[in-house]
């Protein structure tokens, strides 16, 4: 069974041996993706095309391996923002944190173990899948956040999946980091004649930049940011609407880590069109004083 399509923050496998810190070149390194506490992550997986309840939720000590409660937290996400949804033919789990759940009341290294029955030919199967891990923290004063969505109810589709947006889901990704020194760019148009240029627009602009070291199924989720109609950046009680965002990756030489910088762009461009008027000093081209003279 291969991993389901998931481009979240919160990544989900098929296989608890797929968590990333248990790979190889990470030397059971966990670089949790971060959360508030009595939060948990916003998530959507794609289950497939076979219509699919869901059986059972536990939350998981990722250090201790003991199940919290031991508890079933079914009725906990449902009604705090889980549901599946049947949308291009397929069936998406999607948790949208409408409020907090209460599972984690504690800080610590969690992870969430889903079992669905899935009717396959008149028969009930089932089909488990484990989150990646996720730490719960009481303080976010050092963290930047980024929630970012399409409006409109605009889906990505891709091979064997898709991502939706329903009305008010955003996905939110917590990031160890904080805005550095902006730079200041300008652009202009010109045009050169007998000497002189014309300016015909210039363009001022004012570039965020902020830099973080992330684990590679965070930098996955980080791919879709640019393509989201709408992202908005929570920075030491800052908000930013950007309307640009690019992402530069670079592989530490920790293999599980990447170096990432991110920059964008808000609606804080000044334009200026036109620019340099010669003076005009009077007087007929050809002495004639005819019509051209007055015009």
């Amino acid at each position: 069974m291969a991993n389901p399509v998931c481009i979240s923050p919160l990544k989900f496998y098929d296989d608890i041996s797929k968590q990333c810190h248990r790979k190889s070149f990470a030397y059971n390194h966990i670089s949790p993706l971060i959360t508030p506490i009595h939060h948990i992550p916003t998530f959507q997986f794609v289950l497939g095309k076979n219509p699919i309840t869901l059986h059972s939720v536990y939350a998981i000590n990722a250090k201790t391996g003991a199940v919290l409660g031991p508890t079933n937290q079914k009725t906990k996400l449902e009604s705090t923002g889980f549901s599946i949804q049947s949308v291009g033919g397929y069936y998406v789990a999607i948790y949208s944190d409408w409020m907090p759940a209460n599972v984690f009341n504690h800080e610590g290294e969690y992870y969430l173990e889903f079992t669905f029955s899935e009717q396959i030919g008149g028969n009930s199967v089932q089909k488990k899948y484990a989150s990646e891990v996720f730490c719960v923290i009481n303080s976010l004063s050092d963290c930047l956040l980024i929630e970012y969505w399409n409006s409109g109810n605009r889906n990505f589709y891709l091979k064997n999946g898709v991502v939706i947006f329903p009305d008010n889901f955003k996905f939110k990704l917590y990031l160890k980091s904080e805005l550095g020194k902006p730079e200041y760019e300008f652009e202009e148009e010109a045009t050169k004649r007998l000497g002189y240029t014309f300016i015909e627009s210039q363009v001022s602009k004012k570039v965020y930049k902020f830099n973080t070291v992330v684990p590679e199924f965070i930098c996955d989720a980080m791919r879709i940011i640019r393509l989201c109609s709408d992202k908005t950046i929570h920075c030491r009680g800052e908000e930013y609407e950007a309307i640009t965002f690019e992402v530069e990756t670079e592989w530490q030489t920790q293999g599980d880590l990447a170096s990432v910088t991110c920059t964008f762009e808000t609606d804080n461009i000044v334009t200026s069109l036109g620019g340099f008027v010669p003076t005009l000093r009077g007087g007929d081209f050809n002495a004639d004083y005819n019509n051209d003279f007055n015009t």
